[in-house]
């Protein structure tokens, strides 16, 4: 009887998840990014012998057990733990992981100073067009003629948006693959390797300060308790 009881239950919950309008949705994902932005600022930017695992008060050293698989043999239990220790991760060094993406978006732009010459040009001619709309009471005349007249707004629109497009394909698409690439290769072998148990014994996590973070550091503490019994 227990069971005939369950299946309405679980068939009258349905309609209520598959009917979400998109404000919804909407509305849920910018909590979700609320949440994250409120997670990523200056204060939450972990020391970097933390996030390196780095011991010993004088010498740079990394400690043996600061990096370590999440799970040393395969079973029922391994997604869980390479799950929470994701998640664990994620909260507690996500400012430190926008930092790492922003130096890898650093220096791939460095590496490419054809792109950034190009995306300057492109905001130049952007800005030079939004001045020419915002300004109309200036003339710009050239051999005599009405340059806001020769090339209309919808010209000039047309045609930045064009070579607009083409600098982001050619100029800019294979940079950003490559930072895309490359910080998320950097995130999750940090965010995998990294062991909470080495982050929680650590003297520089004993001396962060109360920075409203003390949630992370409890979570951090308790799944790592639940994990080594």
């Amino acid at each position: 009887m227990a069971v005939n009881k369950s299946i309405p239950h679980g068939n009258q919950d349905e309609p209520k998840s598959s009917n979400m309008s998109p404000e919804m949705i909407w509305s849920l994902l910018t909590v979700r990014a609320t949440k994250i932005k409120d997670r990523i600022s200056i204060d939450t930017i972990r020391p970097l012998a933390l996030f390196l695992g780095v011991s010993g008060p004088t010498a740079f050293c990394f400690s043996p057990v600061a990096f370590t698989p999440p799970t040393r043999h395969l079973d029922k239990t391994s997604f869980e733990k390479v799950s929470s220790r994701l998640s664990l991760n994620f909260k507690f060094f996500s400012s430190n992981y926008a930092v790492l993406a922003i130096g890898v978006t650093v220096v791939i732009s460095l590496l490419h100073p054809g792109m950034l010459l190009s995306v300057a040009i492109v905001w130049g001619f952007w800005s030079l067009h939004h001045f020419m709309e915002t300004n109309s009471s200036i003339p710009l005349n050239f051999m005599g003629k009405d340059l806001r007249q020769v090339i209309t707004k919808q010209k000039r629109t047309t045609i930045l948006t064009i070579f607009t497009v083409i600098v982001v394909i050619f100029k800019c698409l294979i940079p950003m693959l490559t930072v895309m690439f490359l910080s998320t290769i950097l995130i999750l072998f940090h965010a995998l390797m990294r062991d909470p148990r080495d982050v929680e014994n650590s003297n520089a996590f004993r001396g962060i300060d109360n920075d409203g973070s003390e949630d992370d550091e409890k979570e951090l503490s308790n799944n790592e308790q639940n994990d080594s019994v």
